[in-house]
């Protein structure tokens, strides 16, 4: 291969199986290709970073064949060629002559892979969207609007698309790559300031990092609209150094955050620590590992997004956890172990959706115990809560699990079921009138027996309003207290 324009002629050759590291210049190069091959291969270069490209063989443009990166077959046999490439920055496109055989296996090879990551990258979009949705959190949003952006920027990169819709949607496309990289860093950037708290920690620092990737993201707008050579290599300093920069400061805030106890902020730390390396391989040391220039940025951003994705979900669970412990905290009365006022009208609510069906009568029992305040009077508050518990205890054992049992307050308890007739709740009624009879317990070296009133109502129709139920229920239980003390 041989450089005609521009400068002085230059010569490489190319070895099969071996890529070739031929400098392009910024605009447009001339490049001659003589080959004598003894059977057919494919020539094969990288499409990010040029503009137009275009082989002249015989005086006709031969068409490449449709790949992820430009590639065209090449005649057995010995021929000349040229090769116009026009590029928008001094780059290395990375010249592989392959055999028919070896191109095919590495094409599967790098599509199967890029599959692999395409699919856990749609997973995890689709999941952390569902879910963000669900429970409302926004931070699972963000990183599903960053994964979103990451998996189109590699579609765009790898150049799968174009397989699909050939050569002539390549300016489309090629926009579309540059958008991706602005909206790659922003989405990532907006999503790891929330996630790491910073802010709320360090305004000012996330004020400043968020400005840095709106103008990546600019410069990135610009470029689909600004061509002029000057323009091009400002904005891409701007574009690699800002991003570099971003990671940088959010590796070190993860650090700081990390010692100062935010959970997750380790593993952000990981993640943004294989990302950060593969970064500089892509910018600083551009032309030092083709193998990292090549996979390295899909292989740390992998692993980063499976990380992010263990961290995010951590927090999710130690939320919800939270949030379950608040919700039982506000429903379950801490003293008895069972349903408050607001829990039992929760649980009132799933009895009559159950007996949706109007087939079934309901029984409210009301239970009062009897001369309570003496207990409090004569043998301290203590006494008191043995007794309440006890109580509690009682109506549980005698009550199933799924009817709604609950404490209204001081030494006021209730439970709603739900019955076959009257004959079956009347008997559940006797039973619990019963068993309240005696209940005994000790609180430090006094033996106590305390008895407790038991009043019921029956409704065909259970009311939705929680005071109706208390008011049947509760003038049948002092008329049960009438009763015991006319005895």
């Amino acid at each position: 291969m041989t450089r005609i324009a521009p400068a002085k002629a230059e010569i490489w050759r190319l070895e099969l199986g071996e890529k070739s590291l031929v400098p392009l210049r910024k605009g447009i190069n001339v490049l001659s290709i003589s080959c004598s091959l003894a059977e057919g291969g494919v020539l094969t270069f990288q499409r990010p970073g040029l503009e137009t490209y275009k082989w002249i063989q015989n005086g006709v443009e031969k068409r490449p064949i449709p790949a992820g990166q430009i590639a065209y077959a090449l005649d057995q046999g010995t021929f000349t060629a040229l090769i116009t490439i026009g590029s928008k920055l001094q780059y290395i496109p990375r010249f592989k002559l392959y055999s028919k055989e070896d191109f095919l296996i590495s094409s599967q090879k790098h599509n199967l892979i890029m599959g692999m990551f395409y699919g856990m990258g749609v997973t995890l979009v689709l999941l952390s969207f569902s879910v963000g949705w669900k429970i409302r959190g926004n931070a699972f949003k963000l990183y599903g609007a960053y994964i979103l952006c990451l998996t189109s920027f590699f579609l765009l990169q790898e150049g799968q698309l174009f397989i699909f819709f050939g050569e002539g949607a390549s300016d489309v496309l090629n926009i579309a790559y540059l958008l991706s990289i602005g909206l790659v860093v922003v989405s990532a950037t907006w999503f790891l300031l929330s996630f790491l708290y910073i802010n709320k920690d360090f305004p000012r620092l996330n004020m400043a990092i968020s400005a840095v990737s709106l103008l990546v993201l600019w410069m990135t707008i610009l470029r689909t609209v600004f061509s002029y050579e000057v323009f091009l290599s400002i904005s891409g300093i701007v574009m690699g150094y800002g991003t570099l920069t971003i990671i940088f400061a959010l590796f070190s805030l993860s650090i700081i955050q990390a010692c100062r106890g935010v959970r997750e902020a380790g593993l952000v730390c990981i993640a943004l620590s294989f990302i950060l390396l593969s970064m500089i391989f892509r910018i600083v040391l551009l032309n030092y590992s083709p193998f990292m220039q090549r996979y390295g940025l899909i292989l740390a951003f992998s692993v980063e997004a499976i990380l992010l994705a263990i961290a995010l979900s951590r927090r999710i669970s130690r939320i919800s956890i939270a949030k379950d412990k608040a919700e039982k905290d506000a429903t379950v009365d801490p003293l008895c172990g069972i349903a408050n006022r607001r829990g039992f009208a929760n649980k009132l609510s799933e009895l009559i959706e159950t007996n949706s069906d109007n087939t079934m009568l309901f029984a409210a029992f009301y239970i009062d115990i009897d001369d309570f305040k003496m207990v409090n009077d004569n043998f301290g508050h203590r006494a008191g809560d043995i007794a309440l518990q006890r109580i509690a205890d009682c109506l549980v054992k005698n009550m199933r699990t799924e009817d709604a049992v609950g404490r209204l307050g001081g030494d006021e308890f209730i439970a709603v079921a739900s019955f076959k007739n009257n004959a079956e709740a009347s008997k559940k009624h006797a039973e619990l009138k019963q068993a309240f009879e005696a209940i005994s317990f000790t609180s430090g070296d006094v033996k106590l027996t305390l008895t407790a009133s038991v009043g019921c109502a029956f409704f065909e129709q259970l009311p939705m309003n929680l005071e109706e139920i208390i008011a049947a229920s509760d003038s049948s239980m002092y008329a049960e207290k009438g009763k015991k003390k006319n005895n």
